[in-house]
């Protein structure tokens, strides 16, 4: 066969290849170029820290806050270990507007996330985007396919390091202590993340960001406290909505031979039984649960695996903490970087 007959083989094979690929994932490939336009628009729109604290740009308040950011960029690294980026060096006003929601699901009747499949990152069990009409078709596909779906705004995020992460306009209304524990919590996913472990990934940078911000804060007492008080909060409604966790999981599995219509009667009951109970519990900030409380009703399984996500492994994260690593935060994040 000669050389021309040979590439022009080759060049059909790869040209097949490639049409099969757009076909099978054209879906995923749209989704991914529409993100990636997403995400290059905001860092378009961004303008440097630097220049704008230089042309004094931001009010005594949130020039305040922007410093504190780079006291806790630096604290991550010199403190606690965290990896050197170039994260949050720029700043993008949002105008009081949301800019990202994310799409999460569940199976109906057992505690089993509906997962996406993404290059590098892995199986992920939640779907971002820009647009909030596209998250919406997103959650009411999920939705008629049988699961139980929510859709949810998002105050960060971030990229792994890959791109440089702004300072979002809505972080800066948050207390100190609030916005370090966001820092931390987005900082460390650039530090440390394992593909297709969700779970893993976003209950560590929780419980690393807790006990960071703990760190940072301890010769401020008055944000410490309010910091204090928050986690307590946190903790307390963890542990209420963990119950529910588990009330509906046995519900579920002592229900398993039962038709679909009694299970759904037997869900309503519960999840309804789980929210009158929400506005009983003892909360210092209550109305920052509000919302939360909705989503029992809403978003039901969705919102408890949500929960899990974010802080099912705190616990034990808890115990490994002490007793490994004697309490010592930098020995722990320098382990996890290997």
């Amino acid at each position: 066969m000669k050389v021309s007959s040979i590439l022009r083989l080759l060049l059909s094979v790869i040209t097949i290849g490639c049409f099969v690929w757009l076909l099978i994932y054209a879906e995923l490939a749209l989704y991914l170029a529409k993100i990636s336009y997403g995400q290059v628009n905001i860092l378009l729109n961004t303008e440097k820290i630097a220049t704008l604290l230089k042309e004094d740009k931001f009010n005594k308040e949130d020039k305040q806050k922007i410093l504190w950011v780079e006291e806790i960029k630096k604290y991550s690294v010199d403190s606690l270990g965290y990896k050197p980026t170039h994260n949050f060096t720029t700043y993008f006003n949002q105008h009081n507007q949301p800019i990202l929601w994310i799409v999460t699901a569940c199976k109906p009747f057992a505690f089993e996330a509906y997962e996406w499949d993404f290059p590098i990152v892995g199986h992920v069990s939640y779907k971002g985007f820009f647009n909030k009409s596209a998250a919406e078709k997103e959650r009411f596909k999920l939705y008629r396919q049988g699961y139980d779906a929510d859709i949810s705004e998002v105050s960060a995020w971030s990229t792994l390091g890959w791109l440089p992460d702004p300072v979002l306009s809505s972080m800066l209304s948050k207390s100190k202590g609030r916005m370090a524990n966001l820092f931390f919590h987005e900082l460390f996913h650039a530090t440390y993340y394992a593909p297709s472990s969700v779970d893993v990934n976003e209950n560590l940078a929780n419980f690393i960001a807790r006990k960071a911000t703990l760190k940072f804060l301890q010769d401020d007492t008055a944000e410490l406290n309010k910091f204090l008080n928050t986690m307590q909060d946190d903790s307390t409604y963890n542990t209420f909505i963990f119950k529910g966790y588990e009330r509906l999981k046995k519900m579920y599995a002592q229900s398993a031979d039962k038709d679909n219509n009694f299970r759904l009667a037997e869900k309503e009951k519960t999840l309804a039984a789980i929210y009158r109970e929400s506005f009983d519990v003892k909360l210092h900030y209550p109305k920052r649960y509000k919302e939360y409380n909705k989503q029992i009703l809403f978003a039901k399984n969705s919102f408890f695996i949500d929960a899990h996500r974010y802080d099912g492994l705190s616990d034990s994260l808890n115990e490994v903490f002490n007793k490994k690593y004697g309490g010592n935060l930098k020995k722990m994040i320098t382990d996890l970087k290997k």
